[in-house]
């Protein structure tokens, strides 16, 4: 992700006129309330994925600050869009479209960038990860959706809480990885609309197998250099029973056993073509990808793509190999 803005980039006199001046200029723009802070983080990060832009933010301040979205903003710039947020501190109490919530931890809601908001930021730690797409992305009747607006998905929602848990992935290293990414984030934004206005196809069994997948590969790609990382442990990390583990890749071309496998070769292929890693001796690379013995990473490396680490790295930058 690429960092929109950073408090720790500027003197610690100048940070609260800097966030100011730097949330006004958001993708949604807003304007921040109440007394400078004596101690201030606000960091901002982005990516654009097609039409979604992923957004991750983390405040700290040792003062309650407010964040408007006025009509006069809306009125000066508005790209119509919707926001799903979840929240991965709690805390943050939201005004919007009549509603007034106290979002806890994993909570997701809604937000559209067309009507005015209020979020109020306590003291300490505040993280959020978001979602922001076209109104005109969901093909659901806005005057529909409106009633959704500012409230709080119901725990009781199928497929909320592997939901938060992707969302909140996308905010992290490996998050952004995910295959066909913004095929996965429409099914997942539109399903999400869908199941709370009770429609078909909302949150569907094939949804929630694709969210948990997704999750389980986050894992795995946090877990690369582990030599141990099997089936056992992925499951464990993800609160799963192996059974159940097997059961989600059934229909899958990968099985538990082969996917960490996979990964791995794949991440050390992308080191091996990487200029900034060339002078990085190889068997470095194997080790950061988990394995532990040269003659098994090579063997598996060839047979996945076709030549030796060595020499995909020679042709890979531009090397004449001996």
């Amino acid at each position: 992700m690429d960092t929109l803005y950073d408090t720790a980039t500027v003197h610690p006199p100048d940070r609260y006129e800097y966030y100011r001046a730097e949330s006004a200029a958001e993708l949604a723009p807003v304007t921040v309330h109440g007394r400078p802070p004596g101690q201030l983080r606000a960091v901002m990060s982005v990516a654009k994925i097609s039409d979604f832009e992923i957004e991750s933010h983390t405040f700290a301040a040792d003062r309650e600050i407010s964040v408007r979205r006025t009509e006069r903003l809306i009125g000066v710039s508005d790209p119509e869009c919707y926001r799903v947020v979840t929240a991965l501190t709690p805390g943050i109490r939201v005004k919007h479209a009549g509603h007034t919530v106290d979002l806890r931890a994993r909570d997701i809601a809604l937000y559209d960038s067309s009507q005015p908001w209020e979020t109020t930021n306590p003291t300490g730690l505040i993280q959020t990860a978001m979602l922001t797409f076209p109104r005109a992305l969901v093909p659901v009747d806005y005057a529909a959706v409106r009633p959704l607006v500012g409230s709080v998905t119901p725990k009781n929602v199928p497929g909320r809480s592997a939901l938060a848990q992707f969302l909140i992935g996308l905010t992290e290293p490996a998050g952004l990885e995910v295959p066909a990414l913004a095929e996965v984030l429409y099914e997942c934004v539109v399903g999400l609309i869908r199941q709370r206005l009770g429609e078909p196809g909302g949150i569907t069994p094939q949804t929630h197998r694709l969210l948990q997948r997704t999750h389980i590969s986050g894992i795995i790609r946090r877990n690369l250099g582990d030599p141990a990382l099997g089936p056992e442990e992925i499951a464990t990390a993800a609160n799963l029973s192996t059974r159940y583990l097997y059961s989600l890749f059934q229909d899958a071309e990968l099985t538990p056993m082969r996917f960490p496998k996979n990964l791995r070769l794949q991440e050390a292929r992308r080191r091996l073509e990487d200029p900034a890693l060339a002078s990085l001796p190889i068997c470095d690379v194997m080790s950061a990808v988990g394995y532990r013995r040269s003659d098994q990473f090579a063997r598996d490396f060839r047979q996945m793509f076709g030549v030796s680490p060595k020499d995909h790295r020679q042709l890979s930058c531009g090397q004449r190999t001996s």
